[in-house]
């Protein structure tokens, strides 16, 4: 029988969090080079790298998260993450304005989470030089985000909700399944 990645963080827990604390005396700035550096190495050996970085980076990081290859993750320092959660590959997640990930929580690969927005008055200064609006995002926990999914910023998506492939968050999701641009709800799941 395989041994799942919990059974496995819960064996070598004490190696992973005396690590993340040595790292952590490492400055910001290199410690964020080094999250850009192996987010594509494969492997249990990047697995591993990326969780010990990312948990020395973050505000609040839980046991047992995986963040896959590829992910391009902004702001860690106001990113907030629970239990057994799993970011796949190719993600853009950026905690600018804030982002509170609850435990039990699968973000599927090329997801985007925004936690801000721009101003966009007709006025003399250009909308990409207007002031940026942050909106913190919270995901409860056990949650499913499908692939593709844009959770744009000011966003809650409460307990026990799935999200479809390629849908478009821009509001508040209660208990159920969403599918859609935007989100809607398609039913309650039982």
């Amino acid at each position: 029988m395989l041994e799942t990645g919990r059974k496995k963080f819960s064996r070598w827990k004490w190696l992973i969090k005396f690590l993340v604390k040595i790292v952590s005396i490492l400055p910001t700035s290199i410690r964020v080079t080094l999250m850009t550096m192996f987010s594509g190495l494969p492997g249990k050996p990047g697995v591993v790298l990326r969780y010990i970085i990312f948990s020395s980076l973050s505000k609040c990081c839980g046991d047992n998260v995986y963040i896959g290859r590829w992910c391009n993750i902004k702001n860690i320092g106001s990113i907030s993450v629970g239990d057994n959660v799993s970011i796949h590959d190719y993600n853009y997640i950026d905690g600018f304005g804030e982002l509170s990930i609850g435990s039990d929580v699968s973000i599927a690969h090329g997801t985007s989470i925004l936690t801000f927005d721009h101003s966009y008055v007709k006025s003399s200064t250009p909308f990409k030089y207007q002031k940026v609006i942050m909106k913190p995002v919270e995901i409860h926990s056990n949650v499913w985000i499908g692939c593709g999914v844009r959770v744009l910023g000011g966003t809650t998506i409460f307990s026990d909700t799935v999200v479809g492939a390629n849908s478009v968050v821009k509001h508040n999701l209660s208990s159920g399944l969403y599918v859609g641009i935007p989100a809607t709800k398609k039913k309650d799941i039982l």
